[in-house]
Order: structure tokens, then C-alpha cells, then sequence
């Protein structure tokens, strides 16, 4: 595997640009409190945002924008069942107080590929979900441009058709969402898109229309001390998606194990979280078994690692420049079995699943 490259980035890739000034207002009054004479909405406005830099979402909040908390992750994965391939590409994005940087992997089956890249500062956008991290990473309302070294070029337009519930009171992180500092939090939000694109892969050309899309976001404090991950497309129904994450967060003798998983079936988006929801997940020697179930649903996960050997996939550590390692499958296998009211909802697998294990 190619070891990341440092790579000069245009000055918009440095960080956003300044709010612009508004001109015709008069100075201020010295005798006033300047807190006095600043819009209310505005003062809203800056707690809003103070409160999201410590990772933390109001109910109702949108997580997509930049927090920015010390780590902001982004994750798409693209899987066409037809002709037996995936694409993943990351974005981490680590707002150092020195020296914020940007990472971008890319990752292919068939073949093994895997290609990163890195940028100076960070071209996250706190008010949209944009990123604009020059050469490696471009994205848009609807439109993800990718180049990872000279052997990955992504240009792929993305129309969104199965999305996270935008009025669901909480995201993907539950109730942990409303609390500020926590390790690490996690948001699933796109389970399906119409895709228009091509990436090109050494000397390979992708047509990406008709894949599977699946997008999530994470950020927090840094990545936990050992943590597991899966999703999946490519079912025998193409409404399935599903994905779980989990780890091992807190601190000292308050470290636990906490997952949750979330499944979106027939334009439902089923979300297992505790503590709302008991999830449990038991993972090693190559396999992934997560439980869950709620008042009304239970849902069971297996995952085993079938075919080529682990991908190691860099992962950005606070520092710059410095890098870990997680283990993924691109194409293992994964059965799912959905219970509603105690009713079978859904049985079966796909065998183009995303098994990960990984360890800071």
C-alpha cells in the first residue's frame, strides 16, 4: 500500500473564507455593550455554533455541516451487484489548533486498490454539507469529486431518494447526540441515491450508474481505543440497507462497549440506539454478530470475512501527518434477519459487505 502523500492545496483548501463585511452600518456607540446592539438571532446563531464545536446536536439539528470537532469524518460506499464491485472513499478532516489537515482514502474490489492522499488545512464548511479540500476532495449539494494521487478520479452526481428522516427528533447517535465532548459520535444518513459517474481506477474506467449509494458522517474527540463497523448493500431486495458501528468509549473504568445499528428497509429508516434499544455486538476471528431490538423491532447481523485478505485502510490521528491502520472487508459476507411486532420482516444476505475492525 502506498503510504499517504502530502500534497499543496489551492488557498481554499487553507479554510473557508471570512463571513464578508456589510457595509452602510453606522460605528457603534462607545457607551452601548456591543452584545446590546447585536442582532438576537445573531447572538443564537453563536451559541449554536460554540455548542456544535463540542460535538454536541441540538434535537432536531442538522450534523451534516462541519462541527468542528477535533476529528470530522465522511464516508460514501458504492456497490453494484450486477457486476460484483465496490468503491469506498473517506474524508477525514482534523481541525488541529496549528495545523488543521484533510485525508482522503480510496478503496476498491476487485483488486485490493487502495490510494490516500492528504491536504493542508481543512475545507469543511460549518453551514452546509460541503467540503472543498483542493485537489483531493470537492462535494456539493449533489455533485462528489474525488482525485487520490494520479490512479483515482471520482466525478459522480448523487440525487438522494432515501435519506435519515429529517424531522426525527434525534440523529443517528441517539440520545448521546445532546451530549458535548463525547469520543466519538456517528450519523448514517443516506441509504440510497440515483447515481450518475464514472471513477477511474489505474486504467480502469467505473461506470457508476445504478450503484447501491450509502453515505454516513462521524466526529468527536478522536477515534476509540478499538472500534467495529459494517454495512451492506446488494440484497436480493434493492430498498435494503443496512450498517452498524460501535466501540469502545468512555474513559479509565468507565470504558464500555456501546453500538448501534441502523436498518433502512421499504422507505423506513429503523434506528437501534441504546439506550433505547438493547444492541449488542461480539466480534473477532473474523466475524461480526450484532444484536438488536427494540420495543417493536429485532434485528440480527452476521458478518464473516470470506475470499481476499483484510485492506488496511490509514486512519488520521490528531496529530498531523500521523496515521493508523483499520482492517476492512470490501466484499464479505453478511446475513440480516428483520423482525417486526415478532413477525419476519426480512432474511438474507449480501456478499459485497463492508466488515471493518480497527484500534488507536
Amino acid at each position: 500500500m502506498r503510504a499517504p502523500r502530502r500534497r499543496s492545496a489551492s488557498p481554499r483548501a487553507a479554510g473557508l473564507p471570512a463571513p464578508l463585511g456589510t457595509p452602510g452600518l453606522d460605528v457603534p456607540r462607545l457607551d452601548v455593550p456591543e452584545d446590546e446592539l447585536r442582532p438576537r438571532h445573531g447572538r443564537r446563531a453563536g451559541l449554536r455554533r460554540r455548542w456544535r464545536a463540542t460535538g454536541a446536536d441540538l434535537p432536531r439539528g442538522d450534523p451534516l455541516p462541519a462541527h468542528p470537532a477535533p476529528m470530522e469524518g465522511y464516508l460514501w460506499r458504492f456497490t453494484d451487484p450486477v457486476n460484483g464491485r465496490v468503491l469506498l472513499l473517506a474524508c477525514g478532516v482534523n481541525h488541529h489548533p496549528r495545523r488543521p489537515w484533510t485525508t482522503v482514502v480510496a478503496a476498491a474490489h476487485p483488486g485490493s486498490l487502495v490510494r490516500s492522499t492528504s491536504v493542508e488545512g481543512t475545507g469543511a464548511d460549518t453551514s452546509a454539507y460541503r467540503i472543498a479540500a483542493h485537489p483531493a476532495l470537492e462535494l456539493t449539494h449533489d455533485r462528489l469529486r474525488a482525485r487520490v494521487g494520479d490512479e483515482v478520479d471520482l466525478r459522480c452526481a448523487l440525487r438522494p431518494f432515501h435519506t435519515w428522516p429529517p424531522r426525527r427528533f434525534l440523529h443517528g447517535s441517539g440520545v448521546f447526540s445532546l451530549f458535548p465532548g463525547l469520543d466519538h459520535y456517528w450519523h448514517p444518513h443516506l441509504f440510497g441515491a440515483a447515481v450518475e459517474g464514472t471513477v477511474r481506477l489505474r486504467d480502469h474506467t467505473w461506470d457508476l450508474t445504478g450503484c447501491q449509494v450509502y453515505a454516513e458522517k462521524s466526529w468527536g474527540r478522536g477515534f476509540p481505543r478499538a472500534w467495529w463497523w459494517g454495512q451492506a448493500h446488494g440484497f436480493d431486495r434493492q430498498d435494503l440497507c443496512v450498517a452498524f458501528a460501535g466501540g469502545l468509549l468512555g474513559r479509565g473504568r468507565l470504558t464500555v462497549p456501546v453500538s448501534g445499528l441502523v436498518v433502512a428497509i421499504g422507505g423506513r429508516t429503523v434506528s437501534l440506539v441504546p439506550p433505547g434499544a438493547w444492541v449488542r455486538a461480539t466480534v473477532g476471528d473474523g466475524s461480526w454478530h450484532v444484536r438488536g431490538h427494540s420495543p417493536r423491532y429485532q434485528v440480527e447481523m452476521t458478518g464473516t470475512a470470506e475470499g481476499e485478505r483484510p485492506l488496511r485502510l490509514p486512519v488520521p490521528l490528531l496529530d498531523p501527518y500521523r496515521y493508523s491502520h483499520s482492517l476492512q472487508h470490501l466484499s464479505g459476507r453478511l446475513r440480516v434477519r428483520v423482525r417486526r411486532d415478532g413477525r419476519l420482516l426480512y432474511a438474507g444476505t449480501s456478499r459485497l459487505a463492508g466488515l471493518e475492525t480497527g484500534g488507536v
